[in-house]
């Protein structure tokens, strides 16, 4: 239902942003913790060098990738917080929901950094990653539905919940992909930083 929510069922909007952020900070650090650098002996040739770092390349590029996603959701985070008018209860709790499935996502992460073509950690990145969309689709819904944004009817368009369609299509295409190919499965996860980056691009060219 529309309307003003009581007082009583409202939060901080800084103590929100304020904690929402060091959980980010503290998983955007964690994900790095799976690169550790491999052993080798000193003086070893560029070669030697070249070949031992070769097995962590999967592990680079999941983390480079995760990293990258946490960056996007902490900007869309900022932007929507900013143009809410208050944060009732209800809004916190679907913000803590979205905050448990950013603080799993180190494991998956390295789950896949240690097994880039088995099918069962590519499905668990593509299940969380849809868990992280479909709870930013909750905030997004449930603050429209309330009238919670502080721009007009048109301009809160572009904070509310159509704009997660997208990567929950995706998402959930790459769910059914690791059936048939896991790397058309691990495409799709490149593919939802390439739409979110792609039309910030040409909108400043």
């Amino acid at each position: 239902m529309r309307g003003n929510p009581n007082n009583s069922s409202l939060m901080s909007k800084d103590r929100v942003e304020s904690f929402s952020d060091g959980v980010f900070a503290i998983v955007m650090t964690l994900l790095v913790l799976e690169l550790h650098v491999p052993e080798i002996a000193d003086h070893s040739s560029f070669g030697q060098y070249a070949t031992a770092m070769a097995p962590l390349i999967p592990k680079f590029v999941s983390f480079v990738l995760s990293f990258v996603m946490v960056s996007i959701y902490w900007v869309n985070h900022h932007y929507f917080f900013r143009h809410l008018r208050s944060v009732p209860l209800g809004l916190v709790w679907l913000n803590n929901l979205f905050l448990l499935s950013i603080c799993f996502l180190p494991f998956p992460t390295a789950f896949v950094g240690d097994r880039p073509t088995d099918q069962f950690p590519i499905l668990l990145y593509g299940v969380n990653s849809l868990i992280s969309t479909l709870a930013i689709y909750g905030l997004r819904g449930y603050a429209s539905y309330r009238g919670l944004f502080t721009v007009d009817r048109e301009s809160a368009k572009v904070l509310g919940p159509r704009n997660s369609i997208p990567a929950i299509v995706i998402y959930v295409l790459s769910i059914f992909l690791v059936f048939v190919n896991v790397y058309l499965s691990l495409g799709c996860f490149l593919l939802v930083p390439v739409l979110y980056f792609v039309p910030n691009i040409i909108r400043f060219q």
